[in-house]
């Protein structure tokens, strides 16, 4: 996702060098480029917890398993 959002920022000073915007627009483009960062954040932060909780989750044996489904 970093390589979109390198190339999204790329192309936003692209376009703002050239004057293709109002300031208006600049600054809400720049507004939800903030978020969008802020949000991926948030969510590589919650899979990453998502990760640890399964992977602590007690696991059976394959020996046990395999007696239990006898």
């Amino acid at each position: 996702m970093s390589d979109k959002m390198e190339a999204w920022k790329a192309r936003m000073q692209e376009v703002e060098s050239q004057g293709g915007l109002s300031p208006e627009a600049a600054t809400l483009i720049h507004a939800m480029y903030e978020e969008l960062e802020v949000i991926t954040k948030q969510n590589m932060n919650l899979r990453k917890t998502v990760l640890k909780a399964t992977s602590k989750q007690t696991r059976m044996s394959s020996k046990l398993k395999d007696a239990l489904m006898e």
